[in-house]
Formats: structure tokens, C-alpha cells, sequence
């Protein structure tokens, strides 16, 4: 029996009993109904009588009554009243809502079932208003107002995006189990991005207002913006800090939804579920596996007694030159017989897939993904586990959260599908699938440094990094963000976690872990599962197979040279990786297509609405970050003619007019640097030959050569080669050393502090422009060229072409790019601020009169690593 038609034979069995299920679980969902004593004049007791249904604390200010029903309608049905519980005496609040049966006088004659709303532990719900059939409140954690959430309290309306009877049915189920009513309650977030001190809301039928202030001392709002209900728009549409996302009701498959709603029932739990799952997926195995037996006997595809293991990866750390290797090696099959086309990279077929453009040199860059499968089960030899690699030179990581999972401790959850802004969304070219529920694990996620739940410590994260790297590893034993080596906290934008690691280094399920997914424990189970990690050369590869167990897509990770790979979703519908070409989002402009049309998730998942957070790959953009003239001309970058740095496909050195400076800039780790000195320097004692010209390995790789002046014999200025001082450091307080380290990094120190240069480093001194952010006042002004560094990694040279020369417009220009610090291109005398550059008829050569900054270039690498903790989690001791 195939696996596509026990499925589809489910759903129709499922389908054809929605009615069934939809009174077996509308009888789970009744509302219980409580006498009480207290009536609505006295809220103390109406309070008390709140909490003991909610179990929680409510206070009488925090009780607030939805519209009534009429007479008839609140004693049979009752009246819902909206409140605010903590768990404990002033603890953070959750909003609640139950029914309140009233008498024709008034009288309070039962309370209902209390539904918690929000269930956000760490964020404090307050300042609840409801006018009407509207109501809004706001969310404090962290010391900070982070979201204001507007409810529709008449229902969901055109939120619930259900079509189909059956799913109105499921949907209308869902709605009383969570609020009480059928028709669900409409809710609209908006998310403080910048959060704010305080907050002050009004609500009306058709707007919410919102007043923040952002000084807790003031009286006054610093932002407004009003919320205008109908549209779920923000006016002014450019609100300070906010983002406005209305909530969808998304169909669900009946197993899924049923699956989910018992679980949710208290008295019956996931367990039973686990039971079930497991019994079933186990049935389904052996089936396959018999059929397989009888059909194919298995000899074709027996294992080669003698078959080589897969080629050894040479380490990162020894072999930088092959990181940027691509595509990546043929991978070899395991089994004595190969399928055709197995362990072998293509890229896609598509036309329409999403590429860089060619730059003007030719040279096309190759596909960003490539794809490949292998059968790494020994005993389920038509197992297959397929494998994306993803080109991170080419590609960017993102993630976002999904409109239910995960369920944040604070605030609202993620919009769950990919940003609404055209300069992100026209750049996408694939999306794939998170990690489990918030139920199976609360396994941590931040979303551009909004937790939405804290770290696990010991668990397989992968972090996003504001200078734009990926790494993958397990995460210490501090539930703090940051504990990573190389990493500051501050620096970490983004992460998510989920499970144990799959593989480390050469070791496949390190931690030994029985149990992967809501299972029952000490079992497993073969289904669709999929994962992600990163190889040697810092590649990211996504991983899935619709008929493994987590250890055979581990060893398919292993088999792929991955260093450190984690476990993703499970379980169809669950997961899937989509290829993705958007032009327009509104219109539905845009192709989508799976990656194998075994994945059973829907095309437009990600785009549309997701209910559980993903990944997406964006075309990685290298264009320097815009810079405006004194005169608020922007800067138009492009590419720096002449020869680039490796690979020629993406630019490292970029140029640009602005007024009358003209600017270099040089991409983070694109280049190396090395000082050499001047024939012409007052000391003839600079050292032999190597003082004055390149090693040969550097000057075939040199990119230009940048003139720095000759120190003036009456005025010495210092300078170091290959770590030898042939002049030595002024003790000037507005001079500096640009220093060229070991590796070729370039930082710029104060030379009265540089005594002494450590072997194979170049210092040079210079005039200090920019300190710590601030203008220098320099006796300098004759220079004509300038160089600042900024904390990102980036070399901006600016040099006045024409004219005199403009010293405080090449400060200006490189403080508002960022630079900390920046130096004069002037040592005092001799020709300089002269760029002399490798493919232009103005070429490099191998000595100059005047000292010289010489740049070289370096391989473009790939920006995906396995990252160590600075404090791991120990293992557990080995038992005598």
C-alpha cells in the first residue's frame, strides 16, 4: 500500500466524518456552569468568584462587561465579561474571558468556563478598555510597553479565512474551545518595534488610539498613531516603532485539527495522542518494508562489503582557500548498486528561480541551490533523504515566526508569513519549514531581538548575526542570550532552537537521544522529517525524507560533510521547502513551487499565512549602506572598475562620486592589507628589499596600492614593516598608527600608545581625523585623502579629485558612514592620496618613492559556521 493513498484515504474517511467529529468535540468544549452568590453591584465579590473559575488573582479594576444580549440571551446564555488574572499577587496578567448567567434583575446566577485569551507569562496585560463590541489593551515586559492588541469581541469576520464547511465547522469548534464562542474574537497587534515607557489607548467602534511616550518622566506622548479597525491600517501609515498585523483563521487538515484540539483537552492530554501516532506510523513501516521485501528481494541494493567511506573534508581552519568550493563534491553511495543520479548535485530546472544578476564583467554566477539525495538507511534501502545546498556568498538567512507557534511568553506571536515590504519580499527565492510547537518543548526563539521564548540551555540552535553570518551549534548552559564564542550577545539579532543536535562534528545523534518528537518514550518513528545544517565550508543544507527516522537524516547530514546539523519540523504537512520568484504580492505576482512534489504543505504557505514560524533565503545584497552628501545628494554605488577580489560575480570594492570627494569602499573581509615603506623615506635604514616591495604570493593578489607621502625629514613620522621600526612613533596626541596585522587586518591605534610592533605587523603613522566618533583638529590641511574604518569591518577611502582639498567634508563624509575612527592620508611631504589601481591603465607597481598602503585580495567566503559555547553543558557521568 502506497504512502500517498493510506493518506488520502484518511482524509476522506476524516472529511466524510467532520459532522461526526464536530459533535464529539462540541461536547468537549461545553461550557460548565458555576452558582454563585454575588451579583453584579458588588464587583469584590464578582471579582473573587472571577478568580476562582480562573484560578488566578483578579483585582476589581482589572473586570471590565462585553455588550449584553438582551434579557433572554444573558440568563440562558449568559453575558461575557472580559478580565485581567495573574497566577500570583501582583504577577504579570493574562486577559481572561468567561459568561456570566444573569437573572432579569441582574443578579449573577452562574459563571461559565474562563478562557485565558493571551497566556503570555512574562507579559503583563493592562490598561484593558472595551467600548461596544470593541476592546484593546497593552502588554508590559522587560521594563518596556512592547504591543497593543485591538479585539473584535462580535467575532472573527473576514479574520477567519476558512472556506469550506468542514473547516467553518472545525473552525467554529476551535473558536468555543479558545474564546467561548463560535465565532471567535477578531484580535489585530500591533507591535511596539521601538518599545516605549508608557502607553495611553481609547477605544472607538471603528479606531483605537495610541499614545506612547518613550521618557517615563514626561507627561507627554512622543508618538501617536491611531488604528483604524475596518482596515487594520495605521495613520499616519509611517507610525514611529509600530507594525500593524491583522490575525488570520487558517484551515487546517481534520487530522491535524483534531489532533490538536484533544490534545488541548486537560483530561485527555498528548500522551494518548503520542500512542496512537506512534501505533500508526509503526504499522505503516512494516507494511513498506514487506512490500519492499517481496517486490525487489533486496539483493540489487545489498550493502558492498568493501565500499569506501565518503572522502575526508579537510578542517575549516587549514584549508581557507577550498571554503568557497562550489557546488559541493559528489557524495558516495553507500549501497553496492546507485541509483541513477543519486549523491549527485543539479541545480534546478526552473528558468524562473531566482539568481544573481551578471555584473558587467561577464562572468555569470552559478545556481545558489543545488540538489541531491541519498539512501542512508541500511535497512530501508528506497528511503531517500533529499538535500538542498544553499550558496551563503549568495544568500541571506531570515526566520519568522507563525501565527501560533511559537506561543511567545509575551506579546503577540509572529505574523507568519514573510514581510510585506517590497525591497525584502522581491529578493526571496525559497522558504522552508521551523522547528516543533511551543508544546512539544518550548524550545527558544528571538525574532530581531524579540524573545519570544528564552533559551533551553544544551539545545541545537541556529543564530542569526548582525553582521550577516549563520551559525549552527548547541547552546550553553546560561538561559541569557549570548554565551557564544566570538559572538557578543549584542551582536545576536535572531536564533532558534529545537531538540538535541543531530550530528556534531563526525558524531551522529552525540547526545544519544531516544526520543525525537512528542513519541512515546524509547521509541521512534519513520516519517517525514527534515532538518538543517552547516558543512566545512560554511554552506547551509536543508534536509528531508518522507519515510526516516531522525538518525538516518543525521547520518544523510554526515554523509553531505555537514559539521553540526539540527532537526527540524516533522510529520506531513508539516514540512517542505518551496522555490519562490515574487514581483508583486498584492496581485499574487509571484511563482511558487515545491522542492519534491512529495511534500504536502501548501505552495503558498509562507507567502500566504503560516501557523508555525519558517526560514526564508533572500539574494544577498552587497551594495555599501547609502550615504548622503552635504548637499543630501545620495550615493549611487557601484562596482569599483578594475579587478575584484574573488569571485568576480560579487563585488567587494564598490565606488562613488559625492559632491567633490570621491569614495572607495571595501567589503568586510574582502581584502587584506599590508604597508610598505617609501624609497624616499628620510631613513635609508628601512631594511632590505621585502621593506620596500610584496612577498610574490601577495603581489599577485594585489587589488591597489594607495599612496601615503613620505614622512617629512624635519617632522619624523613613524613607520614599521614586517614588524620592524624604521622610524620610530611620535608622541604626538593627534597622531595615529594604521596598523596592518599579521593577518592583514587593518585598525587604527594612537601612536603614542605603539612602542613596539609585534613580528610580521605594519604600522604607519598619520594624522588623526576621527576619534571615538569625534573630529580631530588637525594641522594637516593640505591632505587630499582620508581613510576611516568602521566597526562592521568597512575601509571607506575618501579623496578630493578637484580643487582644493576639503578635510572637513572627507570627515563628514566618513562620520556619517560609520567610521570610529579615520586618518589623513598625509605623512608630510612626497605625492599622496593617489590610488593607483590592478585592470585600469593606472595599475599597481611593485615599489613607490612614497610609503604605500597595498590592498590584496581575498576569497569571498561563505558565511555559515559551527559556533562553541563559552559555557557548555556538561555531560551527564558515566555510571560504574
Amino acid at each position: 500500500m502506497s504512502t500517498d493513498l493510506t493518506r488520502s484515504s484518511f482524509a476522506r474517511f476524516a472529511r466524510r466524518r467532520a459532522a461526526l467529529i464536530a459533535v464529539l468535540f462540541a461536547s468537549v468544549g461545553t461550557t460548565s456552569w458555576i452558582g454563585t452568590d454575588a451579583v453584579p453591584e458588588d464587583v469584590t465579590q464578582l471579582a473573587a468568584a472571577l478568580g476562582r473559575v480562573s484560578e488566578s488573582v483578579v483585582r476589581t479594576e482589572d473586570i471590565r462587561w462585553e455588550p449584553s444580549g438582551g434579557v433572554l440571551s444573558d440568563l440562558v446564555l449568559g453575558r461575557f465579561v472580559m478580565f485581567l488574572g495573574s497566577d500570583t499577587a501582583n504577577g504579570p496578567r493574562d486577559l481572561r474571558r468567561a459568561r456570566v448567567r444573569l437573572s432579569p434583575e441582574g443578579r449573577a446566577l452562574a459563571l461559565g468556563t474562563a478562557r485565558n485569551l493571551t497566556s503570555t507569562p512574562l507579559g503583563d496585560d493592562h490598561s484593558l478598555v472595551v467600548r461596544g463590541s470593541r476592546a484593546a489593551y497593552a502588554t508590559f515586559a522587560f521594563g518596556q510597553e512592547q504591543s497593543v492588541t485591538a479585539l473584535d469581541l462580535a467575532g472573527e469576520g473576514a479574520q477567519n479565512v476558512t472556506k469550506k464547511l468542514h473547516d467553518r465547522v472545525m473552525s467554529a469548534i476551535t473558536n468555543w474551545q479558545l474564546t467561548g464562542s463560535g465565532d471567535g474574537v477578531g484580535r489585530v497587534d500591533v507591535t511596539l518595534e521601538q518599545p516605549a515607557q508608557r502607553v495611553g489607548l481609547a477605544v472607538s467602534e471603528t479606531s483605537l488610539d495610541i499614545a506612547l511616550a518613550d521618557d517615563d518622566r514626561s507627561a507627554r506622548a512622543t508618538r501617536s498613531a491611531r488604528l483604524e479597525l475596518e482596515k487594520s491600517e495605521l495613520v499616519p501609515a509611517s507610525a514611529l516603532g509600530m507594525r500593524v498585523e491583522s490575525r488570520r483563521h487558517l484551515p487546517k487538515p481534520v487530522v491535524f485539527w483534531a489532533v490538536d484540539t484533544v490534545r488541548a483537552v486537560p483530561w485527555i492530554g498528548p500522551a494518548p495522542i503520542a500512542w496512537l501516532e506512534e501505533k500508526t506510523f509503526a504499522i505503516r513501516d512494516t507494511m513498506k518494508q514487506t512490500a519492499f521485501k517481496v517486490t525487489a528481494g533486496g539483493e540489487a541494493l545489498a550493502r558492498e562489503p568493501d565500499a569506501p567511506p565518503p572522502a575526508t573534508v579537510l578542517d575549516a581552519s587549514q584549508a581557507a582557500a577550498d571554503l568557497g568550493h562550489w557546488p559541493p563534491s559528489p557524495i558516495h553511495s553507500m549501497w553496492k548498486t546507485p541509483e541513477p543520479g543519486e549523491g549527485e548535485w543539479t541545480a534546478p530546472t526552473q528558468p524562473w528561480v531566482k539568481h544573481l544578476p551578471t555584473p558587467p564583467n561577464g562572468e555569470a554566477p552559478p545556481s545558489m541551490f543545488y540538489r541531491a539525495f541519498v539512501r542512508p538507511d541500511e535497512e530501508r534501502p528506497y528511503a531517500k533523504v533529499l538535500l538542498v545546498a544553499m550558496d551563503m556568498r549568495q544568500l541571506d538567512l531570515e526566520m519568522e515566526a507563525g501565527s501560533e507557534d511559537p506561543k511567545p511568553l509575551t506579546g503577540p506571536p509572529g505574523t507568519g508569513r514573510i514581510p510585506r515590504d517590497p525591497a525584502v519580499y522581491t529578493r526571496i527565492a525559497a522558504a522552508f519549514n521551523g522547528g516543533f510547537k511551543t508544546e512539544h518543548g518550548s524550545y527558544g526563539m528571538m525574532l530581531k531581538k524579540r524573545v519570544l521564548l528564552p533559551p533551553v540551555p544544551g539545545v541545537a540552535t541556529v543564530i542569526i548575526t548582525k553582521d550577516g553570518r549563520y551559525g549552527l551549534g548547541s547552546w550553553g548552559s546560561n538561559k541569557d542570550v549570548g554565551g557564544i564564542q566570538d559572538v557578543e550577545s549584542s551582536d545576536i539579532v535572531s536564533f532558534r532552537q529545537n531538540l538535541d543536535p543531530l550530528v556534531d562534528n563526525d558524531k551522529v545523534n552525540p547526545s544519544g537521544r531516544a526520543q525525537w518528537g512528542f513519541t512515546l518514550p524509547g521509541t521512534t518513528m519513520q516519517t517525514e522529517r527534515s532538518g538543517l545544517c552547516v558543512t566545512n565550508a560554511g554552506h547551509l543544507l536543508y534536509a528531508w525524507g518522507d519515510d526516516v527516522s531522525a538518525t538516518t537524516l543525521g547520518k544523510a547530514m554526515k554523509m553531505a560533510s555537514c559539521v553540526y546539523g539540527m532537526h527540524l519540523d516533522m510529520n506531513p504537512h508539516h514540512t517542505g521547502f518551496i522555490f519562490t520568484n515574487i514581483t508583486e504580492l498584492k496581485g499574487r505576482s509571484y511563482k511558487s513551487e515545491l522542492l519534491d512534489k512529495q511534500m504536502e504543505i501548501d505552495t503558498a504557505r509562507y507567502i500566504e499565512y503560516a501557523p508555525k514560524d519558517f526560514f526564508y533565503m533572500t539574494l544577498h545584497d552587497p551594495t555599501p549602506p547609502s550615504l548622503e552628501g552635504d548637499k543630501g545628494e545620495k550615493t549611487a554605488w557601484e562596482p569599483d572598475p578594475g579587478v575584484q577580489p574573488a569571485p568576480a560575480w560579487m563585488a567587494g570594492l564598490w565606488h562613488a562620486p559625492l559632491g567633490n570627494v570621491d569614495v572607495v569602499e571595501i567589503e568586510p573581509a574582502r581584502a587584506s592589507f599590508r604597508v610598505r615603506a617609501g624609497t624616499a623615506e628620510p631613513d635609508s635604514k628601512t631594511g632590505s628589499t621585502r621593506a620596500h616591495e610584496l612577498a610574490d604570493d601577495d603581489a599577485h593578489r594585489v587589488l591597489f596600492a594607495l599612496t601615503l607621502g613620505t614622512s617629512d625629514a624635519k617632522r619624523l613620522r613613524g613607520l614599521a614593516t614586517d614588524g620592524r621600526i624604521a622610524l620610530p612613533m611620535s608622541n604626538s596626541e593627534h597622531s595615529a598608527a594604521l596598523v596592518a596585522s599579521e593577518d592583514g587586518a587593518l585598525t587604527i591605534a594612537n601612536a603614542r600608545e605603539l612602542s613596539s610592533v609585534p613580528a610580521h605587523v605594519d604600522a604607519v603613522e598619520l594624522p588623526m581625523l576621527i576619534d571615538d566618533g569625534k573630529l580631530v583638529p588637525s594641522h594637516a590641511r593640505g591632505a587630499r585623502g582620508a581613510l576611516g574604518l568602521t566597526p562592521a569591518g568597512r575601509v571607506y577611502i575618501a579623496r578630493t579629485l578637484t580643487g582644493t582639498a576639503n578635510v572637513e567634508a572627507m570627515a563628514d563624509l566618513l562620520k556619517r558612514a560609520g567610521c570610529t575612527r579615520a586618518v589623513l592620508l598625509d605623512r608630510g611631504a612626497g605625492l599622496h592620496g593617489s590610488l593607483f589601481r590592478a585592470g585600469t591603465p593606472t595599475p599597481p607597481r611593485s615599489r613607490y618613492e612614497e610609503t604605500v598602503l597595498y590592498a590584496m585580495g581575498k576569497p569571498l567566503l561563505p558565511r555559515g559556521f559551527r559556533f562553541e559555547t563559552t559555557h557548555p553543558i556538561e555531560p551527564p557521568p558515566k555510571k560504574k
